[in-house]
């Protein structure tokens, strides 16, 4: 009866101790959120400090709303693509930046593939319609917006601005200015937006809002945004 008493406490024991780590590790919500800003800083800088894709200045300022993404493809034969961000929406009256709010994207394909890849992406929304299907819905870029690749450089004065309504720049692979970019979904992360704002609002009251403040963890991206738009 003793050895068995023994085996159960050994037994309860080992338990406690390898299950301790795991709770302790187990991450909150909101800190996820805030790691989820931080990479959205990194995909944005990542963009703009490569000369190969860096977004024209003058079309940051012209534009409606920016969508940026990590996203990760990967499969065989049968792939997918899957990630999360950012959209960040200019208030249609003070013309200043918005709250972030928080989106997920996916694709699914078909074809000869394997691998796996990270890819960064920065959408401009240069119309308000654009913006408007952005966040009201999940938004098609293949089927809701004609998005093209973007130029890049400091400048974009020979670009023709009325191209489409989403401009796209990527870190996976080279696009040629102006070639159709054949994307996937995005959708407002509700549950993100109104954890991270400790808010009932919904997605699309927190981009447009001119109240909410923005969180410590979002500031350094919101500074990056601004500074990039006044070079």
């Amino acid at each position: 009866m003793k050895m068995n008493l023994r085996l159960i406490t050994f037994a309860l024991l080992s338990l406690a101790m390898t299950s301790a780590p795991s709770m302790a590790a187990k991450q909150p919500y909101t800190e996820k959120l805030a790691e989820r800003v931080g990479t959205a800083q990194f995909v944005l800088d990542l963009i703009m400090m490569d000369a190969k894709t860096t977004i024209p200045r003058d079309l940051l300022r012209e534009a409606k709303g920016i969508i940026i993404l990590n996203q990760h493809r990967g499969g065989f034969i049968f792939g997918g693509q899957g990630g999360n961000g950012v959209m960040i929406i200019r208030n249609p009256q003070s013309g200043q930046w918005g709250a972030p709010g928080f989106v997920i994207a996916g694709q699914a394909s078909f074809g000869l593939q394997a691998g796996y890849t990270e890819v960064n992406n920065v959408y401009l929304l240069m119309t308000n319609e654009a913006v408007t299907k952005a966040y009201s819905s999940r938004f098609d870029i293949g089927a809701d917006a004609k998005a093209v690749a973007g130029p890049v450089g400091t400048t974009a004065d020979t670009f023709d601005k009325n191209t489409a309504p989403v401009l796209a720049y990527t870190t996976s692979s080279g696009l040629f200015a102006g070639a159709t970019v054949k994307g996937g979904w995005i959708k407002v992360d509700d549950k993100a937006n109104k954890a991270f704002y400790n808010t009932n609002y919904s997605s699309p009251e927190v981009l447009l809002s001119t109240w909410l403040r923005v969180p410590p963890p979002a500031q350094p991206l919101m500074a990056r945004l601004k500074a990039y738009e006044n070079e």
